[in-house]
Order: C-alpha cells, then structure tokens, then sequence
C-alpha cells in the first residue's frame, strides 16, 4: 500500500495528516479502541501495510512495531465497554475517535477517517468507506487500534479464561456464545448486546 492519497494531502500544504480507524465495535466483550497515526511528510511505503483484519496477529505485530518506529506520532482512545453500554456504540464511536486525536498531542492539518461520516472534526478532514484497505494512514491506524485491543483482550483472558478472549477477542464466535450458555456473563460483557440482553 503506497502513500499516493497523503502525497496529494502534502502538496497542498497539509503537513500533519492524521489517520483514524477503530478496534472491536462488534465485539461482544471488552473495550473499543481507535488509533490515530501521522506519518512524516514524504513518506513513501511500509512493505505488508494493509487493512488489520486482512493480516494475521503476527504480521500485524510486526507492522506495528514498524509503524510506532517510523511515524511522527501515534496514540489510542479507548472507551470502556461500560460507557459503551450507557451511550451507545455510534456515540461511543464518536468518542473513542475524539480521545484518540486529543491523546496524539498534536494539532492535525487534515483527518482520514474509515467509514461514514459519524462526526465533525475540527478541521478538513475525509470519511473513507474501507479506507483501511486504501489509505495508508488509516492502514496503519487501524494496524495499531487492533493490536492494541487485542493485547488488552488477552490480557483479561487471563482472568477469564473460559471465554477463550486470548483467540476470539470478544466477538461473537460460536465458542464464545457456548462459553456464556455454560458461564453466563463476565464484568467485561457489554450488557447492551445480543445474546448478553437475552442472558440479562
């Protein structure tokens, strides 16, 4: 994946090109998270760059490594799968976009942002439809906002080790709902989704 979209951005005199995507919106478990990524300007290639869920847990640990040493900045929002349940998953959305550009500390030129337009950045800014398969900034946002929850989520399958959270990561597996027939709900379920609302 090339850097063809934010050499267009930089030539217009958008120096901090801010890429944003999101982490677990589906999952019937844990946290969402979002990552924002801003290369500098010029940039030409990361070899393997892609959309994080067309990657396997190794690749995107690798891209991620590459991607927090080369970039300009990088951060994550998160927002705990409790407030998700009080807002609802677009204003959590909302949200976790927010925090994660208030967490980069710095003041971006011009936001990418994967899928429809759900909120109002403060500057110019573009909503790409599977802009994670086409953008490279937010390729790399994406890579950092999975690899980040997912390190999360392994982190409570420790302490939840029934639902296997280590290789589903919350979502919806026929594992995971077997898990909950068997256990019933755990603190990190989000209560507003199916079959948990069911099981409430």
């Amino acid at each position: 994946m090339n850097f063809r979209h934010e050499h267009k951005l930089w030539k217009q005199g958008y120096d901090l090109i801010v890429g944003l995507d999101e982490a677990g919106r589906g999952s019937w478990a844990g946290p969402l998270v979002a990552g924002a990524v801003v290369w500098p300007r010029g940039f030409k290639k990361v070899d393997g760059l892609n959309d994080s869920k067309k990657l396997t847990p190794s690749a995107r640990e690798k891209l991620f490594l590459q991607i927090v040493k080369n970039c300009l900045g990088w951060a994550v929002g998160i927002v705990p799968h409790t407030h998700l349940d009080e807002v609802g998953v677009l204003e959590a959305n909302r949200e976790v976009f927010r925090r994660a550009l208030e967490n980069l500390g710095l003041t971006p030129h011009y936001v990418l942002v994967d899928g429809v337009k759900i909120f109002e950045p403060a500057v110019p800014h573009e909503f790409i439809i599977r802009g994670d398969g086409k953008i490279a900034s937010i390729a790399a946002a994406s890579i950092v906002a999975k690899v980040v929850r997912d390190r999360m989520l392994a982190q409570f399958s420790k302490d939840y080790p029934e639902y296997n959270w280590h290789n589903n990561k919350g979502y919806g597996t026929e594992e995971h709902r077997a898990a909950l027939d068997q256990f019933g709900l755990s603190e990190l379920h989000r209560l507003s989704f199916l079959p948990m609302r069911e099981i409430c």
